[in-house]
């Protein structure tokens, strides 16, 4: 199983006197949040990481943008996958079937007057459901 530092609010999250970690569900629920909010482009070795939904901050948002929006987070979900399939291909035994994406089953936006909130729901390997929302503009 993989594990990652835990992260609130953009922050290392503490353990005692170490740095706590996440691994399983937990570990991808916190990598679906720090994909969507990556800016798209911004890594140079990974140029397809990341979405474009900064592009969205002080503009109009209405169903145009919600549908453009669930599409945007679908295609880093779907990026997202496609980098967990490479490192299982390249390191099988590292991965807990409960960390692995399997299935998108839906991405939802809610319109709220200036906001934007995405409410995501995958399904991993294991079987295992995880429901988030994700507050995007």
């Amino acid at each position: 199983m993989t594990t990652s530092f835990r992260i609130s609010d953009g922050d290392l999250v503490l353990s005692g006197s170490e740095l706590a970690v996440v691994s399983g569900l937990a570990k991808l629920s916190q990598d679906i949040q720090l994909w969507v909010k990556e800016i798209y482009q911004n890594d140079r070795f990974h140029p397809a990481f990341g979405s474009t939904l900064e592009g969205f901050v002080g503009q109009i948002i209405d169903e145009d943008s919600a549908f453009y929006i669930e599409n945007e987070i679908r295609r880093v979900l779907e990026n997202y996958q496609t980098a967990q399939l490479r490192g299982v291909q390249r390191n099988p035994d590292v991965y807990s079937d409960d960390e692995l994406l399997d299935t998108i089953n839906s991405v939802t936006a809610t319109l709220d007057f200036d906001k934007v909130y995405v409410s995501v729901k995958v399904t991993t390997v294991a079987g295992s459901v995880l429901s988030q929302k994700i507050g995007v503009v």
